[in-house]
């Protein structure tokens, strides 16, 4: 499976009354790392046909962040429907893999006009443990 990664740097603007990462704050953080990671996979952005978020199925909060912490952002697409496409996002400690945050995302693919078009993208099967466990969670949720 094909993964995005970007980052964010958190500062002393992005603390809330505990001194750790404002919810909202990673919230949108994760928001846009995740439409990156769809848009990388997808190939496109600012064109006539491009994605738009449909859903956000899950983010959940496992550690919290710190002050002068580098937040790594790794988004890997889960599942391709004929429009659609669903994306894992996991928020990562400095340079380590410890998670901060995870979740998925859904996206549709849309023309200049506003309507559902294919986007012909082609995910790999999982390959590794964490890849499965990853897609295994998606089902989860889905089944729910």
């Amino acid at each position: 499976m094909k993964s995005y990664e970007t980052s964010r740097l958190v500062t002393g603007q992005d603390m809330n009354h505990h001194d750790t990462l404002f919810a909202a704050r990673m919230a949108e953080w994760f928001t846009e790392a995740t439409f990156l990671g769809a848009s990388n996979l997808y190939g496109k952005y600012g064109e006539t046909d491009h994605l738009v978020a449909v859903e956000t199925h899950s983010m959940k909060f496992l550690r919290p962040s710190f002050n002068g912490d580098m937040i790594r952002f790794v988004s890997t697409g889960v599942k391709a429907g004929k429009t659609s496409l669903t994306v894992y996002t996991k928020a990562l400690r400095n340079n380590t893999e410890i998670k901060l945050a995870e979740g998925f995302s859904t996206f549709v693919c849309i023309d200049g006009n506003k309507k559902k078009i294919p986007h012909n993208i082609v995910l790999d099967e999982p390959i590794t443990e964490e890849e499965r466990e990853i897609l295994e969670k998606f089902n989860k949720l889905q089944a729910k």
